[in-house]
């Protein structure tokens, strides 16, 4: 384990707070990047971040040290998200969400956020299972072994999942005419 991370949680621990507020500063932005696509929503996203991290309050006096702690957090975020999901608490985006002066700032294009969007339409028809392992491992660039971890399946299985969520998330696009096929 991280012996930051590890320092922050026994400072907790022992009743300071601002151990936490670290924690939550240095792991907030990875929660609401891996809830964002498996919710699609940006506001889903920081409301999943946020009952995450309640859960880790709640919860992290009983966090065992033999375990690291990123691999937890994955889990629970994970967990939260499909949740949230199942719970049917999703909120549907629309143009309104969109911030077009962080577009305009950084000069995107109206294809980029068409590729993009259309990329994110075809993530959430992959299956729940094999969208998240294919999001720990591309987006957050995790080793196969901490995503098993983190879902707690054997790397086998993570491979499969990634291997198949890939060849889905190529079959949707060939489909949509994004990716054309070159063979």
């Amino acid at each position: 384990m991280n012996d930051k991370d590890l320092e922050l949680i026994e400072r907790f621990k022992n009743g300071d707070l601002e151990g936490f507020e670290m924690l939550v500063k240095k792991y907030q932005d990875r929660v609401i990047n891996i809830a964002y696509p498996l919710c699609g929503n940006a506001y889903d996203a920081e409301d999943i971040a946020q009952e995450v991290f309640l859960k880790i309050y709640h919860w992290l006096n009983g966090f065992k040290r033999e375990a690291k702690f990123s691999s937890w957090l994955y889990r629970i975020t994970v967990n939260s998200t499909y949740d949230f999901l199942r719970k049917g608490r999703h909120k549907a985006a629309s143009l309104e969400d969109i911030d077009y002066t962080e577009i305009a700032d950084k000069k995107i294009t109206p294809e980029d956020i068409l590729v993009k969007e259309l990329i994110k339409d075809a993530l959430n028809k992959i299956p729940f299972e094999f969208r998240s392992a294919l999001i720990l491992k591309e987006m957050e660039g995790l080793p196969y072994e901490e995503i098993a971890q983190a879902l707690k399946i054997p790397i086998g299985t993570v491979e499969s999942r990634i291997s198949r969520a890939r060849q889905m998330l190529k079959d949707i696009l060939l489909r949509k005419g994004i990716l054309k096929n070159e063979l």
